[in-house]
């Protein structure tokens, strides 16, 4: 199995090949490139010197904001299998190499060795043309929630004696985001309708209680992007799994979320969880939260636990194709 890891960044991309797992990174086996096409197609060109090419590789990168997106189009284009590894997972994995320096090319080693050690690696299928356009209006719709909520700490925190002409200018600002943010909201909901199967999936996921139209967007474009297996990998690459620090037989402080992947799906499904708590209507997710609440789970552990299974019901509804029916899970 030939394994490429390759880090990337704006400008450039280091690469290493390997074969095998190796102890020490050698340096025959690295090379760097642009991230461009010119800098794909060396790629080629360095691979085929070695008599290799890109059908026989698995390629293993982290995604990094939108600088891997050309990258793993071209390499889908040219066969080769691209797995998208969480970076977390390559951190605790370097890390248990031993490795607390971190240079490009010592990333780009440790994601080749990544790929070799992993039992069953992800391969990255690209979605849709839709899929992918509504990808593109989420990303663009938190970039805008994430400008609005800066201001609005800003202006929380002016003092009295700045807010004449600060604070009105930082209102105005806050309103304009507003605007921006409720214009995407309806361009996200305009591209799901037109879309027949996007539409069937969003009014099932809309079914669940507490899941609303951004929510639903954001699990469409979670669960078409990702290979996942069950609902409780749909929950981990969230970062929903509970995780405890144990030292010997005592464990320190309480189990808290991994906290990983994605932060706007975890305050989204936060957003959910908490309009499931508020609605009137019989629904088994208020019942389960009540249960571990009366059994003297803490409110904040409790509704950890709730987003959880809210994705656990989501990911199922996604894969049976059916609605959420009062006493489901």
């Amino acid at each position: 199995m030939f394994v490429l890891g390759i880090d990337v960044s704006r400008v450039k991309l280091d690469c290493y090949i390997s074969s095998e797992v190796e102890e020490k990174p050698r340096h025959s086996s690295m090379f760097q490139i642009e991230n461009s096409l010119e800098g794909f197609e060396k790629m080629t060109f360095k691979l085929a010197k070695k008599g290799l090419s890109l059908e026989s590789f698995t390629v293993v990168l982290e995604p990094t904001n939108t600088y891997h997106v050309d990258l793993i189009y071209w390499l889908y284009a040219q066969k080769a299998n691209v797995c998208l590894a969480n970076p977390k997972d390559v951190h605790h994995y370097a890390k248990s190499l031993g490795r607390d320096s971190k240079t490009d090319r010592l990333d780009c080693f440790a994601l080749a060795q990544f790929g070799l050690t992993r039992k069953k690696l992800h391969i990255w299928q690209p979605p849709s043309k839709t899929v992918r356009q509504l990808d593109a209006l989420i990303r663009l719709r938190n970039r805008i929630v994430c400008d609005r909520v800066r201001e609005e700490n800003r202006l929380d925190s002016l003092p009295s004696e700045e807010i004449c002409f600060v604070g009105n200018y930082l209102q105005q600002q806050i309103d304009l985001f507003k605007q921006q943010e409720a214009m995407v909201n309806a361009e996200i909901q305009k591209l799901i309708a037109k879309d027949k199967a996007l539409k069937s999936i969003n009014a099932r996921l809309r079914s669940i209680p507490g899941i609303g139209p951004v929510v639903a967007a954001f699990l469409i474009v979670l669960f078409s992007n990702r290979d996942f297996q069950n609902g409780m990998q749909a929950a981990a690459f969230c970062g929903l799994i509970p995780k405890e620090y144990q030292s010997g037989t005592s464990i320190e402080g309480k189990p808290r979320m991994t906290k990983r992947g994605p932060g706007y799906i975890r305050a989204g499904l936060r957003m959910a969880a908490t309009a499931v708590l508020v609605t009137k209507k019989p629904n088994s997710l208020k019942e389960y939260y009540e249960r571990l609440v009366e059994s003297g789970k803490a409110k904040a552990s409790a509704l950890g636990a709730l987003m959880h299974k809210l994705v656990i019901v989501a990911f199922a509804i996604w894969r049976d194709e059916v609605e959420y029916q009062y006493g489901n899970p």
